[in-house]
């Protein structure tokens, strides 16, 4: 009892100390769109990444006694490559977060992490999903170019048609055991004359909630993410298969001792 009423304590106050620390003020310049002849291209947003992604410690990490009670066996399910930002709408509107590039080592999953309205979530494709997102943004860019987005238009977030995903989300980035995958769109969406492309969901299942019963929920919130056509370009770049397999590669030794064993004869 003692035991769980630190425990408490302690994510309270990082949570808190985690979620101020990680949202920043609106620094990206949204997309300008003008329905005319030209369009008055938007100013990029900071200087873009290298093309290199950043080079991380290879190989998963044993985690000691302190740091499996606070992550309940999650803290190293993920190859963390690179930082973007994203957006997210909240009650004060429009919010830039940073976020982080993801691949899982389980399944090779790839995607990025952020908090969206006070929760920390991983957002993540396989191959298939990954090709029908680059799809979905190159069909949004060719749109935007062509004047053809439409400002009033209904239901414009479910244009790009559905895509399936997995998402985790808990508290703060370490503590994610919540989990579920279904179905979103991709889309886009006009906020203060800006268009942003959109990926959004309705509730997930939670299927961590049938061994934590009532101490989670049933479902996930439902989620909306926008980007701007930099964050997207960028984020392309780094959910590329070429990126992906050079990471896994570089930080899973067990999948690369078994793709590299050569054959006996």
């Amino acid at each position: 009892m003692k035991k769980t009423i630190i425990y408490s304590c302690l994510l309270a106050v990082i949570t808190i100390f985690i979620s101020c620390g990680t949202t920043k003020e609106v620094q990206s310049t949204p997309d300008s769109y003008i329905n005319e002849d030209e369009i008055t291209p938007a100013l990029e947003e900071n200087a873009e990444s290298s093309t290199g992604t950043k080079k991380t410690n290879a190989g998963r990490k044993k985690k000691n006694a302190i740091e499996d009670f606070f992550t309940l066996g999650n803290k190293d399910d993920y190859i963390i490559y690179d930082d973007t930002t994203v957006f997210s709408k909240e009650l004060s509107g429009m919010k830039e977060k940073k976020a982080k590039m993801v691949i899982r080592y389980d399944n090779h999953m790839a995607g990025f992490g952020s908090f969206n309205s006070g929760v920390f979530y991983y957002v993540q494709f396989d191959a298939e999903n990954r090709k029908k997102f680059a799809n979905a943004v190159n069909k949004y860019f060719d749109d935007f170019e062509n004047k053809r987005l439409q400002r009033n238009g209904r239901h414009t977030e479910r244009t790009y048609g559905k895509i399936n995903y997995m998402i985790n989300w808990g508290q703060i980035s370490s503590l994610t055991p919540a989990n579920g995958t279904g179905e979103g769109y991709c889309g886009y969406e006009f906020e203060k004359g800006s268009p942003y492309f959109t990926i959004s969901n309705f509730p997930f299942k939670n299927d961590y909630y049938e061994r934590a019963g009532d101490a989670t929920s049933r479902e996930s919130p439902s989620l909306k993410y926008y980007f701007t056509r930099s964050q997207l370009k960028k984020l392309l770049e780094l959910m590329s298969e070429e990126t992906i397999a050079k990471q896994i590669a570089e930080n899973d030794f067990d999948y690369s001792s078994i793709s590299t064993e050569a054959d006996e004869y």
